[in-house]
């Protein structure tokens, strides 16, 4: 992102593992106790964006434009049977969030695909997730999103856990590197594109 574009570029990680959007990350409108960690993801935005020059020295004081938020999620929910089937509306949801909360309206939104362990085509593939990547594909192509949320596969990314460092984590792409970077390069094109429909 900091080559493709001319301004100053800040990524803003807010990231815990094992949450579901259901239940740990679940946005206001979709009703009951909001997650706590959809909370401390807006707290954690609002406080590295109120504390730019004293966190970031090399920060040129000309203002800031909230460029785009990726999500890249879905096992925790693909694990929960009761969560499966309301994925789409938290997901809808989550999006529509965010923007009244970060007062971003317009902020783009790239989803990548609840990755994991299977490939293109894997009949391992449980029904649950293939149920969630379907579901966040879904969103991405309501009419109300359009030219603003984009579904980016990642699947093909997936490398044999033969050859990865960590051949039983599934859950963590094996933790393979070269899965991390293309599921990172697809995510930032897939960005790319989007704010030039802005």
């Amino acid at each position: 992102m900091g080559e493709a574009v001319k301004d100053q570029v800040l990524l803003i990680k807010t990231a815990w593992g094992g949450k579901s959007l259901g239940v740990d990350f679940r946005p206001p409108g979709s009703g009951g106790a909001v997650g706590p960690y959809y909370t401390l993801m807006i707290s954690q935005i609002r406080e590295a964006l109120a504390n730019l020059k004293t966190d970031f020295p090399a920060y040129d004081g000309k203002g800031y434009e909230l460029a785009g938020f990726i999500w890249w999620h879905g096992w925790n929910d693909f694990c929960d049977a009761k969560l499966v089937p309301e994925y789409e509306t938290n997901l809808v949801n989550l999006i529509k969030d965010v923007r009244k909360d970060l007062k971003s309206p317009k902020l783009p939104f790239v989803v990548g695909e609840l990755t994991g362990p299977w490939p293109a085509n894997d009949k391992t593939l449980p029904k649950a997730a293939a149920d969630v990547r379907n579901a966040q594909k879904a969103v991405a192509e309501k009419p109300e999103f359009k030219d603003s949320v984009m579904f980016v596969e990642t699947h093909d990314f997936v490398r044999k856990p033969e050859d990865s460092p960590n051949p039983s984590h599934g859950h963590h792409e094996f933790g393979n590197a070269e899965t991390y970077f293309l599921v990172g390069d697809a995510l930032a094109h897939g960005m790319l594109k989007l704010q030039m429909n802005q």
